[in-house]
């Protein structure tokens, strides 16, 4: 089928693929704007070939006249590829007026929703060039984008395009190579894909690395810059207000993440990384750029969270392309060596990793688990902890397999064999570990199933010998089908300063092994430091919020004897509450009788009167709840002083929460804000809505755990080292076999 064919055979479809993405269009750490490009090739039934093995040619050389005042734009594009042809088929917005010179113009149709035409162009004889000229107001789709974002903008506040918008001729094939001037009001500047250039007074973009789609933004923005590696990378920030110290900031950290990363995989593929302020409250990657929130880019954490995430994109996602028909790799793999590695430098790998399971075992796992080869992008809260927390254990069990040194040899190699390649998370797996196939075939069995292992420790027997001492443990797999792992088995010995580390091969329904030890054993720990790919034990279960919104039932227990203005505030709650978590489910305390026994539940308000029984429940070394007031770390906090929110779990499982709210008028700002908290156990807020303390709590009754002598053994796992802590910087220039040009 020629193109044209593929391209009208498809054609109606791409409404359908621009509005599909955008209608699940994450917030920062999510799949980006890139992947429109992608929907936009896949819905017009077109292969889209690996572009580093075999490049197209496609180039634009462009020349742009925005005119905010009246929403316009004016084009230029000499359009070239490699091989002669007599006619070119593409796709432009429909709000555009097209001319060309260069031959027969055909408008061959428009799409179901009115947004994009589609076009041909034949040559009067075959030939690689195709001149048009386009203007007008572009039109976009009404709906909007997160944080209400629109899907496309030339406006006196600023200019926002992409490749979904179609405000440059859209080909089946990717851009080999960009250039593009741009003319625009007095005090205003332009940010696109590639480097930044000065020519004849108007600032120039280009770029010879292949991308999906190319960006067009615009305003009054000003630029700080600072050059990084022998000024062959500029490093900038572009803020819509002066913030030199703002700048300062992040501009301070680029460098270092861009060389740990450099370190680790390979050189960096763009001429600049710029952090761009939008004044949408969104966290945007784009190829050599993030477009960042006014509000989301001045939150303190920010620069130690999400600029690391959206730099290392660069490689994964923008630079290796995902094949999203072959499963979304490239979330997971990013948030593992981004987010991941960030608290695993502090020394808190382990309890990231047992947030990610707590994500996944609370929400997937209730019934809503996917493959990871099916995942595309994120929409809730359970295909969040499918594409990135299911994803980022397996790419950590996959590290534990192969080891630190090889794992980061796969690295290098994922990035120098697929660079500007679409590959699926098979491919990905299998170039990573191509140092030890055997291995990576036992992963790759758990990319086309739902579910992961659950672990049960049936017995544990400890038996004195003449010479030390034996101990035997029975281990079970209770999901209906088994999977096939390495699971760390950690276990404390008697005047020993940290517990042994052993492995054990789990592939049958159930397990039997034999440790013989000098020293007697005081204490087995099964995964302790959560480097298995599971569901977490009930009785693991720290103590949080997402527990409780991820549980297929959790009953919300509103208080009868509160005021009215309270209960209605608390109704209110429930009702916006049930919209995000289906489980949740509103009951009265004055009904509490209907709820089964060992069901979840959130206690709801300071009269509420289950919680005389339920008091002790909430009672820890630092914590105790009484009529009316709480008392934390030692601190007394009175119920009209501050908002108390507490998440209990008992031996046998079970989950309850409790939400004091010092007023009415504090309770829908914790019912938007206690959304984004569910790793946390403990929390308390001023009469504003300020957080005040965030805790997160740990599990004292997981059944993986036994103690073996009658004292009670503290566990002291062995010390790690963060990914990439010995690895030198490569002492060597780039070359297009680091895949840069």
């Amino acid at each position: 089928m020629t193109i044209g064919a593929m391209i009208s055979a498809g054609f109606s479809l791409t409404a359908w693929s621009a509005k599909a993405a955008d209608a699940n269009h994450p917030s920062a750490n999510t799949i980006t704007s890139r992947y429109l490009g992608v929907l936009l090739c896949l819905c017009l039934n077109l292969i889209c070939s690996p572009l580093h093995a075999s490049r197209s040619g496609l180039a634009h050389d462009l020349s742009v006249v925005l005119t905010p005042s009246l929403h316009t734009i004016s084009v230029d594009d000499a359009v070239a590829v490699d091989r002669p042809t007599t006619h070119f088929d593409f796709v432009l917005n429909a709000g555009l007026t097209l001319t060309s010179a260069s031959g027969t113009l055909r408008r061959l149709g428009v799409s179901e929703d009115g947004l994009l035409a589609h076009y041909r162009v034949t040559l009067p004889t075959p030939g690689q060039t195709l001149k048009l000229h386009y203007h007008g107001i572009p039109v976009f789709s009404a709906t909007p984008r997160l944080g209400e974002m629109p899907q496309g903008l030339i406006s006196e506040q600023g200019v926002y395009l992409d490749g979904a918008s179609a405000w440059y001729p859209r080909f089946a094939q990717a851009v080999d190579a960009m250039r593009l001037k741009v003319q625009v009001p007095e005090d205003w500047q332009t940010i696109s894909i590639g480097g930044r250039s000065q020519e004849a007074g108007s600032v120039v973009w280009t770029t010879r690395q292949p991308h999906a789609e190319l960006y067009l933004i615009a305003g009054p923005f000003k630029r700080y810059t600072k050059p990084y590696g022998d000024d062959r990378i500029t490093l900038s920030v572009w803020l819509l207000r002066e913030d030199a110290a703002l700048a300062a900031r992040y501009l301070g950290l680029m460098g270092d993440y861009l060389a740990h990363y450099e370190r680790l995989i390979g050189s960096y593929p763009y001429a600049k990384f710029a952090v761009v302020e939008n004044r949408w409250q969104t966290g945007f990657g784009m190829p050599s750029f993030t477009l960042l929130g006014s509000r989301v880019l001045r939150l303190p954490f920010i620069p130690y969270t999400s600029l690391p995430h959206e730099i290392l994109h660069n490689w994964w996602g923008n630079g290796v392309w995902v094949d999203y028909t072959a499963g979304n790799w490239s979330e997971g793999l990013t948030a593992y060596l981004a987010d991941h590695w960030m608290q695993a430098r502090q020394g808190k790998g382990d309890q990231y990793r047992l947030k990610a399971l707590q994500r996944y075992s609370n929400f997937a796992a209730q019934g809503q688990d996917m493959p990871l080869s099916d995942f595309v992008s994120r929409h809730n809260d359970a295909t969040q902890s499918i594409g990135y927390s299911k994803s980022l254990m397996l790419f950590h069990m996959l590290r534990q397999y192969l080891g630190d040194p090889a794992f980061a040899a796969g690295l290098r190699r994922l990035w120098q064999t697929h660079c500007f390649e679409r590959i699926g998370f098979a491919e990905t797996l299998r170039t990573i570990g191509a140092s030890a196939p055997e291995l990576v075939q036992r992963l790759l069995a758990w990319l086309k199933r739902e579910g992961a292992p659950r672990l049960s420790l049936v017995d544990s027997r400890l038996r004195p010998l003449d010479d030390g001492w034996s101990l035997h443990l029975s281990l079970r797999q209770t999901q209906p089908e088994l999977f096939d792992f390495d699971l760390p088995i950690l276990i404390t010995l008697q005047g020993e300063d940290q517990a042994r580390r052993e492995v054990a091969r789990i592939s049958a329904r159930d397990t039997a092994l034999q440790y013989r030890f000098e020293q007697r054993p005081l204490r087995i720990d099964i995964d302790p430091e959560y480097d298995v790919l599971r569901y977490l034990d009930p009785t693991e279960q720290p103590p949080a919020l997402n527990r409780l919104f991820g549980g297929r039932q959790t009953w919300l227990v509103i208080p009868t004897a509160a005021t009215p203005e309270m209960r209605a505030a608390w109704n209110r709650l429930a009702i916006a509450w049930q919209h995000r978590y289906p489980g949740l489910r509103p009951i009265e305390d004055s009904l509490a009788r209907q709820i089964p026994a060992g069901a979840d539940r959130i206690l709801l308000g300071w009269e509420n009167s289950l919680l005389d029984k339920s008091r002790v429940l909430f009672r820890r070394d630092d914590q105790t709840l009484s009529d009316h007031s709480a008392r934390i770390l030692d601190q007394h906090y009175a119920a009209d002083q501050a908002s108390v929110v507490l998440v209990s779990n008992d031996a046998q499982g079970t989950t309850t929460g409790f939400i004091g709210a010092v007023a009415p008028s504090a309770i829908p700002v914790l019912a938007r804000k206690l959304t984004h908290y569910g790793s946390y156990g403990r929390l308390l807020f001023d009469q504003d809505g300020n957080n005040l303390l965030r805790d997160s709590l740990t599990s004292d009754h997981s059944r993986l755990s036994r103690q073996l002598s009658g004292q009670r053994t503290a566990l002291q796992p062995p010390e790690r080292r963060p990914l990439g802590a010995d690895l030198a910087r490569p002492n060597k220039p780039l070359s297009a076999s680091d895949c840069r040009n």
